[in-house]
């Protein structure tokens, strides 16, 4: 059990994805009003709106300096912004979903047909559309180095050594869809939540599989590790889970009375975790 979160009205439909800034000053969210909400912390008031995608927003992503934000819209658009000023800097038609590398040099991008490209971090030019792995390709994360790229689909998650867009290998073990991929904050591990109902932890080199945790539940299993590497947040309809990492011991269960429960992240100092969810609130447990 959990003690009653913070709710903030930040979307007036669903809510998607939230991302607390590295300095701890902000957390960013997304919803379907097609609207970046920029909001103070520890205050939680609204700062400042990024206007542009004409459809729902559903995904963040930030470079390791956090200059930028990438989102990926229904529209079907990805757009690139200065952060925190909102900034249009480019666009990218027919793009859903997008992933800036640590560096910010790269930007991969997901199309609406399920394509992945590579390109340009900086210029929004493209590099290379990468050859497709498998049926349907849904999350994308970038290793630690920048070298390259895991793409999860519905088989096995591909590793794609970049900028060529060669296969570097594959972790095999979800059998369905891969639903969400994060790395640790130390680079070693990669976490991934499968529409198998599973929770796998993997090592960045190597590919080895760590652990499996069943999860148990049903939902959109998004997924955000906490800034100490030892635990990860996974939302699942009706709750949002706290588990060890990578042994996968249920830590705490922050309820969520709705089905649809979406994007979750903790704050760098650890004291908060918050969440996305279809009633397009945000909500914030102070842990």
């Amino acid at each position: 059990m959990s003690t009653a979160p913070l709710a903030l009205d930040a979307h007036g439909r669903h809510a998607q994805a939230v991302h607390f800034t590295r300095d701890g000053k902000h957390l960013v969210s997304c919803g379907q009003d097609g609207k970046v909400r920029l909001w103070s912390v520890p205050g939680f008031k609204a700062e400042r709106t990024f206007d542009g995608h004409e459809k729902s927003v559903n995904t963040l992503s930030f470079p390791s300096d956090e200059s930028r934000l990438a989102t990926g819209s229904s529209d079907p658009a990805v757009r690139v912004w200065s952060f925190p000023e909102g900034k249009p800097l480019f666009a990218l038609a027919g793009q859903t979903q997008a992933c800036l590398g640590p560096d910010g040099d790269h930007l991969a991008t997901l199309s609406a047909k399920g394509d992945v490209t590579l390109w340009d971090g900086g210029t929004g030019s493209e590099i290379k559309k990468l050859p497709a792995r498998d049926k349907r390709q849904l999350a994308l994360a970038f290793a630690p180095n920048g070298a390259f790229l895991f793409v999860g689909g519905t088989g096995p998650i591909h590793r794609v050594a970049l900028p060529d867009g060669t296969s570097d290998g594959e972790h095999k073990g979800h059998s369905i869809g891969v639903a969400a991929l994060r790395v640790s904050p130390n680079g070693a591990i990669l976490a991934s939540t499968g529409l198998d109902v599973t929770l796998r932890f993997w090592t960045v080199v190597g590919g080895d599989e760590v652990n499996s945790v069943a999860l148990g539940a049903t939902g959109a299993f998004q997924l955000a590790y906490a800034p100490d590497g030892r635990s990860v947040a996974v939302s699942t309809d009706g709750a949002v889970l706290r588990l060890s990492a990578p042994d996968g011991e249920l830590l705490g269960r922050h309820e969520v009375p709705l089905k649809g429960v979406y994007g979750v992240s903790f704050s760098p100092d650890g004291r908060y975790l918050a969440n996305a969810a279809a009633d397009g609130r945000v909500r914030v447990w102070e842990l």
